[in-house]
């Protein structure tokens, strides 16, 4: 629109309502969104790479009861689980390690009980930071609660720094990519670079997913599901990084409209 017809309500209107809808349907694509105090929250890029890939996204608070999230799942055709504070590793049967960093506990139960329902629905999924870390928890897999300290040395011998203060869209370290995974398909290659936030990380992907890709000191970075089923969890994030990222979301609104047809 020009600038004449910018603070025109009626001309928008009248221009939604030329466009045709698309056959067939966009697929709707549910973001969980962070929680602070009293707000909920989301990054920008998330809904944005949704858009960019041909999703409608929807944000998904962090509502504990089981009817909304049934609800929600009628609604949606997709899941990304977005990045966010640690969990409380009581969820694990595990006792806090002193390194244990702030916990989100009103998006734990929420993000666990969407995630196991999800996956019972054979949903496409993609987990990004500590979404990853929603899916292994949810799905019988295992976080280290950090990936520095002293007592895991020898089965997580994180080297790198793994919490990067360079802008969130400079990428830091490289990651492996397993052969024959869906994230290779996704990449074409075997080596990408990706950026950094994260303490926490992977330590069993657990009987449903297969480890996708590590970072150069063994870090889990990547994991996929085995089976039927659609799921990709990432420990970096891809919302940030523009067309490299773009393609994790192409890829969940792929599989998304498929599962439609």
């Amino acid at each position: 629109m020009d600038n004449t017809e910018r603070y025109d309500l009626e001309a928008y209107i009248s221009r939604l309502n030329s466009i045709q809808p698309p056959t067939p349907p966009a697929p709707v694509i549910g973001i969980t969104a962070n929680h602070h105090d009293s707000d909920t929250l989301l990054g920008d890029y998330y809904w944005q790479q949704v858009v960019a890939a041909g999703g409608v996204p929807v944000i998904i608070p962090p509502a504990g009861n089981a009817e909304a999230i049934m609800r929600t799942l009628n609604t949606i055709d997709a899941l990304v689980l977005s990045g966010g504070a640690d969990f409380n590793p009581l969820w694990a049967g595990e006792e806090p390690s002193p390194y244990l960093h702030h916990i989100n506990d009103t998006r734990d139960l929420p993000e666990l009980l969407i995630t196991r329902l999800a996956y019972e629905r054979q949903m496409p999924m993609l987990g990004i930071c500590r979404g990853i870390q929603t899916l292994v928890m949810a799905l019988h897999g295992e976080v280290e609660q950090d990936i520095y300290h002293p007592k895991h040395a020898t089965t997580m011998p994180a080297t790198l720094r793994h919490s990067q203060d360079a802008d969130r869209w400079v990428t830091t370290h490289t990651i492996a990519i397993q052969p024959q995974t869906m994230l290779h398909d996704i990449y074409q290659g075997n080596t990408i670079s990706v950026n950094s936030f994260h303490h926490q990380a992977v330590r069993a992907a657990g009987p449903l997913f297969r480890i996708a890709a590590t970072a150069p000191d063994g870090v889990i970075e990547a994991i996929e599901s085995t089976g039927r089923s659609n799921i990709i969890g990432v420990q970096w994030h891809p919302e940030c990084l523009g067309k490299d990222g773009l393609k994790l979301f192409e890829w969940l609104v792929s599989k998304a409209q498929t599962k439609n047809v």
